[in-house]
Order: C-alpha cells, then structure tokens, then sequence
C-alpha cells in the first residue's frame, strides 16, 4: 500500500467519525459525554435573568457600587465559560444578564449571584502568647466526617463555646469572635486586615500534601501590608473566611515577606477550584436577588438565523460552481476537499463543545475563504509548473512544495491574530477568535493532504491526463492585465488611497466635532430605555424591530413565549431626561396601545451593555498582533538579515493599517450620511479585515522572496515585484471573488438585520486584495528604493541604457509559463517582448548588431 492509499485510509476514517459527530454522536467513540456544538444568544437565545439589589442595601447604593457590581458579574459569567453574554445596569438598583445554553442554569446562577468575600482577620480577642490576656480561646481543631477542620472557640469569662459545625455557629464566630464589620448586621466591627481585592488574579487550586489548597499572590498593596502585619503580629492569629465561613486560623511564626500564602480547609479540590475561580473574578459588593427570569428567542429573530443559513448555502454553491468552470478537475477535487473541511471543522467545533455565534460565524466563513484560497494557491503553481513543460506528477509535487510557504506563512500570521485577540478579547472577540484558528488549521490539513492524495491517486489514470481538465488556458491575467504594469504606476494608486485614507479621517473628525464621536455608537455601547411589554398576540423580533424603524427609533429586541404569552424586550438610546428622547417614548407607548396588555409593561433605563473595555481590548490586541506579525514576518524574510525582512513585516502592516482606516471612513461617513452606527459586528468586521489583508499580502511577498532567489539577470526590484504581482494575480482574483459570491448572497438573501454587517465584510474583502497588491508590494518598493540608495550613497537615478537585459537564453526558457499567464502577447515570439515584459517595461532594449556583408 502506497503512502497516499494510506492517507486516503486515514481520511476516510476522519471524514466518517466527523460525519457521526455532525448528526449527534457522542463525544468519545465508546464512552463520554456528548459533544454538540452550542450557539449563542443572536442565533439561538437562551436566559434572561434580572437581578435586584437586596432590601437591605438599596439605601446607600450608588451608580459606582452597581457598575462595579457589573464588571464582577460580567466577570464570573466569563470565568463559567459562557460566550457572547451581556450584561448591563438597569434602573438604580437592577442588574440584567443575558445567557446563552447552559447545561447547569441553576449552578450557574447561584455562582453568579454569590457574594462570598475572601477576608483575613486579625483575631485580637484570642489568647496567645502575645495576649494572655485575650478574651477568646481557640480549642484545638476536631475533624468531620469530610475530612474538614471544625474551628471552636471558648469565652474565657462566660466558658461560652462556639463550635462551627452549623451556618449559625459559623456565622457567630466571624461577628463574635473576629468582630467582624458587616453594614447591617455589625456595623461597629472591625474592618479586616487583607480581602481578596489585594490579591492578584491569579488564584489556583491544587494539592499541598494531599490536602486541597490554594496558592494566592498579593498585588503591590497587599504585599505591603501582609509583609507589615506579619512582621509585626508574629504568635498571633491572622484567620482567613470565605463567605462568613472560617477556612483557617493559622498562627503567625515569623514574618512573610513573599507576598504569596497558601490557604486550606477546602472539602474537595472542586470547591477549592470553584474558590479560586470567585477570587480571580472579585467579590461583589452587595448581595442579589433574582426577581425574574425568561427564556428568549435568537436577539438576531429566528427568521433572519433562516434567512443567513439559507443564504450561505447559496453562496457555497457559487463557490463549487466557480471552482469547478475555473480549475475543472482540480477544482472539483478542491469542491469535495471543502466539504471535508467543513464536516472536520463542524466535527472539531462539537468535540470542543463551541458555542457559534454570529461572529463565530464570520470567522467560519472567512476560513472557508482561507481553505478555498490554499487550494486556488496551489493549482495556480500546478499550472506553472505544467506550462513549463514538467509531467503531471512532478508538478502537482512542485505545486504544493512551492505554495507551502506562502501557505504556512500566512496561516502562522492568522494563528498570531487570533491567540492575541483570544488573551485580550471578550465573549464576542474569543468566539471569533476560536473558530478562526480551528477553521484555518483544519483549512491547511484539508489543502495539503486531502487534495494532494486525491490528485496522486488520480494521476496514474490516462483519462484525467488531458491538459484541459487542468485549466491550462484559463487566466484572469491573459483575458485582462497582460500589460498591467502595477509598480510603474504605483504612484497614481498610491495616490487615490491616499485621498481616501484623508477622507476618512475628514469624516472621522467631522463626525467627532458634530456628535463627539468619530463612529455613530450603537446602542450596546450607549445607555437607553428598556421597554418590556407583552403583546395581546404572537410577534416576532423581525416584527418589533420594524415596529420601531418605522418610529424612526434604533432597537434591539428579544421575544419571550410562556404559557401562551408573548413578550417583548425592547432595548433602545433613547434618553428619558432629554425633552425630544421622551416625547419619543411617548409615541412608542401610543404606538403600542390596543397590542399589548394594560399593566403588563416597564419602561426603565439602562446602561451600556457593552464597556468600553471591549473596544480597547480589541485596539490593543490589533496593536500586539501586528507587531508579531512584524517580528515574525521580519525573521521570514530575512533575505540578507532580520533588518532587511523587516520591511516586509512593516509594510504588510501598513496595508493593514489603510485597510483599517478606510473601514473606519466608510462608517464615519455612512453613520453621518445614512445613520450607520457601530456595534460588537463592526468589531467583528474589522478583526475579519485584518486575517484576509495580511494573508492576501503574504502570498505576493512569498512570490517576491521566490523571485529574490531566482532573480532573472540584470532584474531590478521593481521588475521583480511586478513580475511577482502578474503571477500570483489570478490567485488574489479567484480567491477574493469565492468570498465575494458568498457575501453578495448573504447581502441579497441573508435579510435585513444585519446587512451593514455582510457590507462591512464585503468592503473588507475587496480592499484587503486592493491593499496586497496595489500598496503593499509598492511601498515595499518604494522602502528598498530608499535603501538601496542610501547603500550606495547615490540619489541619482540609473539611466535606462545602462540597465542590463535578460539574455536571450533565459528569456526562451521562460516564454512558455508567461504566454500562458499572459505576460507576453501570444502573438508576438521577439525576444525583445520577452524581457520588456520580464523588466516590467524599465529596459530599453538594445538592438542585435547586424554583421556587415562584404
């Protein structure tokens, strides 16, 4: 058996176990939980939970207590590993948290609202050698039936004991013995010594000798004061509570200057995990009480969840179609490699158990470009290497191995992006993150080993050995950019982005110095009314939304179905203090009468369900990944040292710098002219523009590096990324109009919620291939001009004649490839033509000297 009859075996086996996990099986073949693949709020629903203050606490709550209430909230729902949840503040004294499924709803809510607090309290009023005269006596520890210290303490005047093996009980020995403060039950205790503000985020759970403890660190504060107190209380007792409950009351020995302790008196390494967990997220300020709870639809509404589905379908045909009339054979082999790709991927989502969500979504599309794109890249080689005359076999060899860098290149800068924006990013960020990576590493596995094994199979049968069936005569370049000469006119595309990159900007500030903002803010980042009202008859979110558009109103709306009742929740920007914001209101209210129940409806306000937290996570992370991008690409490229491949780095960043400013233009100016406003999908948008600009770019700077190596004689620079830019052109074509063909279904068919969104791709897109190869290679051109004349200490330019040709040997050898790609006319066989087209047009060609008849 043959190495390529074994990777078909090993397909097969893969294909089908992904296929049995895409209809429902079980995560492990014999054993295991359930893998299934969850999806969030926007495409599924799932809980909406309001929380309010309790009784007790609502005198003294302030706007500060609640917002950092939402931020403990926000994160202990990340720490359960829940994506894509919201949370914000309503009213003075509410909390709403949206969740998508959940296995446990119940554990988790009771997680979420805990308001365990981790302190350590110096017990004053014991007895020990420091103060024998101590009011309270601790008895040495007993032991329960789980293994457990049991703490008791004796009062030394009343022989009062207090043994904490009860709720009660324990709760005496934090008032009573410790004296704690509490602000209803004890006010005039004390404050404690260290909480678990002062620790770093950091907390773990692990085993000290068999025991559950956890390793803490303090910050910069507490270290100080632990190192402080120890060096001051040595014999005395610093006890630590979790949640009112002691944990341990270990004596002080000596002094601790670490800044790191261990704490105990866990019933299970679980609890102390669950601990841990509470620790890194913070302790809520104030205790909450559920006072309601709803299951809601898709926020997206379920028609328009349909309506994308359906959409993309019809996109993926296009794609298939495409690929099959462009490549033939190779594309149909691509077409099959894809549905491989997606069922592996699918299969890889279920396993890891992944919740989808619209951005998880994008990132899934934006990979099946990737997956497509890997397959274009390598039948584009194959058809070189066959034009230049080598057999089938040893071209789809050469193929692959000459597209394998440009491949793992640009696949490494995606992995970069997406590990940066996984460490900073939210649910919304960590979704895309996720599926993008899984996407692009299953993309390459399917590009270089299911394709290659299927073409190795297929080669030895004489009837796939036609020429046509490869699409030799196909060409984006011989029917349109023969004569394109990209770097000699680089200064006219340098240009026009030039002045759509100051328009941008003009818009930008425009709208700053009009609105204060430089994007229209959606209403996720922006506070507002929500309206709950329940509607006399079923409606849907496509309904209540357009309901509101109709009002001139922007909203965001889920719909809840109980015992036969519909109820809408309808979150909008609207202002309740400001004059036009309430008449409003007001409208809507009127709009609503005679639709839904008298005494049924709220109006409250909210605050922002997003923070700005998330939109400076996402700018750092863009930062961090294009300077690894720049260090990677730089080390890459390194044809003559690190510094000489930086430029590829930093213009391939470049390109995704302008990229990023016109995405930022076109919604500054469409927020200004059409009202377009910005949200989590615009963050989405940009994340998607910045993996296909800097993969798009890779892949004509591979083929300049190739070209470096193999430079034709007395070849410049800028003849060399020209030729570079014609070879791989059909690649940027094909590879931008797959994605193309899938958002323009999305855009006509996909319906109308989030059109901007798909626009926002499509614009992407299209200036990601405009970037790669209109203004990343000339201003790498433009950065080895500036170099290679400072290298030679002359400004003046070389003249024309004394420019060197390609000989004439060298200009045969290669006529073939570049007739077929279009570089030279058909027509015309002058060797002349031959090294004008080469040299990007900058040789002047000296003629043969005729000899003299005698």
């Amino acid at each position: 058996m043959s190495k390529y009859h074994k990777l078909l075996v090993l397909i097969i086996v893969l294909v089908a176990y992904a296929s049995w996990l895409a209809v429902g099986g079980a995560k492990y073949v014999f054993s295991g939980p359930k893998a299934e693949l969850r999806q969030g709020l926007d495409l599924a629903g799932g809980v909406r939970v309001v929380l309010e203050a309790e009784d007790g606490y609502k005198k003294d709550l302030s706007a500060e207590k609640m917002n950092a209430a939402k931020k403990v909230i926000a994160r202990r729902v990340d720490k359960l590993g829940v994506t894509e949840p919201k949370v914000q503040v309503q009213g003075q004294d509410r909390i709403i948290i949206e969740l998508p499924g959940l296995k446990d709803k119940k554990k988790a809510l009771e997680e979420i609202q805990r308001t365990d607090r981790l302190e350590f309290y110096w017990m004053r009023d014991l007895t020990t050698r420091r103060n024998p005269m101590g009011q309270w006596e601790m008895l040495d520890p007993e032991t329960d039936a789980d293994g457990n210290e049991v703490y008791s303490f004796r009062n030394r005047a009343s022989q009062e004991v207090i043994k904490g093996d009860t709720p009660e009980n324990k709760e005496l020995i934090l008032y009573k013995v410790a004296n704690a403060k509490h602000d209803v039950k004890n006010p005039d205790g004390r404050e404690p010594i260290l909480t678990g503000d002062h620790l770093k985020p950091n907390a773990r759970a692990t085993l000290n000798q068999g025991q559950p403890v956890i390793m803490i660190e303090f910050n910069k504060e507490g270290a100080k004061i632990f190192r402080e107190f120890t060096r001051k209380h040595v014999e005395d007792i610093l006890a630590i509570f979790w949640g009112g409950e002691i944990l341990t009351a270990p004596r002080i020995n000596e002094a601790i200057p670490t800044g790191s302790a261990i704490i105990s008196g866990f019933a299970s390494l679980e609890e102390a995990n669950q601990v841990a967990q509470s620790l890194n997220a913070g302790a809520l300020p104030i205790p909450f009480k559920i006072v309601q709870q709803d299951v809601v639809e898709a926020t997206l509404g379920q028609e328009t969840v349909n309506q994308a589905k359906m959409a993309g379908i019809i996109g993926l045909i296009l794609v298939v179609v495409f690929m099959l009339l462009y490549y033939r054979l190779p594309g149909l082999l691509a077409d099959i490699a894809l549905v491989i790709y997606a069922l592996l991927a699918l299969g890889a989502f279920k396993l890891l158990n992944q919740t989808m969500t619209l951005p998880g979504l994008a990132g899934f599309i934006l990979s099946i470009g990737m997956a497509v794109d890997a397959n274009i890249l390598i039948f584009e080689r194959l058809k070189e290497e066959l034009q230049s005359g080598k057999t089938l076999r040893a071209s789809i060899d050469a193929g692959f191995s000459r597209a394998f860098t440009a491949i793992l290149d640009s696949n490494v800068c995606t992995w970069i992006t997406c590990a940066v924006l996984y460490m900073l990013g939210t649910g919304t960020v960590k979704s895309f993150a996720v599926t993008l990576a899984l996407g692009v590493a299953f993309s390459m596995f399917t590009a270089i080993t299911v394709t290659r094994t299927f073409l190795h199979l297929m080669v030895s049968i004489p009837a796939v050995q036609k020429p046509w069936l490869f699409g030799l005569s196909t060409s984006w370049v011989s029917r349109l950019g023969w004569q394109f000469n990209i770097i000699g006119r680089r200064n006219i595309y340098l240009a026009i982005s030039g002045l759509f990159i100051v328009a941008s900007i003009g818009f930008y500030i425009a709208n700053f110095t009009i609105n204060g903002h430089g994007l229209k803010p959606g209403i996720e980042f922006k506070s507002g009314t929500s309206i709950q009202a329940q509607f006399k008859k079923p409606v849907t979110v496509t309904d209540v939304t357009k309901m509101m558009a109709d009002l001139g109103v922007k909203s965001e709306v889920q719909i809840s179905k109980a015992d036969g009742a519909t109820t809408a929740f309808i979150r909008t920007d609207l202002n309740p203090t400001d004059a036009a914001d309430s008449a409003k209101l007001t409208e809507i209210e009127n709009t609503l009468k005679g639709q839904i129940v008298e005494g049924k409806t709220q109006i409250m306000s909210v605050g922002p369900a997003i923070s700005s937290e998330l939109t400076y996570n996402a700018i750092l992370a863009v930062i961090l990944a294009s300077a690894a991008i720049i260090i990677y690409l730089s080390f890459r490229f390194a044809i003559g040292g690190f510094l000489n491949g930086l430029k590829f780095g930093v213009t391939a960043v470049g390109a995704l710098i302008h990229d990023t400013i016109l995405m930022v233009g076109l919604f500054a100016a469409t927020g200004m002219i059409l009202g377009w406003e910005v949200d989590t999908l615009f963050v989405t948008a940009v994340l998607t523009i910045i993996g296909f600009s800097v993969h798009d770019t890779i892949v004509v700077f591979d083929r300049i590096r190739e070209n470096m190596r193999h430079r034709l004689r007395g070849e410049d620079f800028k003849a060399l990324s020209n030729r570079s830019i014609l070879q791989t052109f059909s690649r940027s074509i094909n590879t931008s109009f797959t994605l193309i063909l899938t958002l323009a279904a999305l855009i006509a068919f996909g319906g109308p919620i989030i059109k901007q969104f798909y626009i926002a791709l499509l614009f992407g897109v299209v200036m990601g291939t405009y970037s790669s190869i209109f203004i990343a290679s000339p201003l790498l051109v433009i950065w080895e001009g500036v170099a290679a004349r400072r290298n030679s200490g002359a400004t003046r330019r070389k003249s024309v004649e004394d420019r060197p040709m390609v000989s004439a040997e060298r200009a045969k050898e290669l006529k073939p490839m570049m007739e077929a790609t279009g570089m030279v006319p058909p027509s015309d066989d002058s060797e002349e033509s031959i090294e004008k087209v080469i040299t990007g047009d900058q040789v002047k060609v000296k003629p043969k000297k005729k000899k003299k008849r005698f």
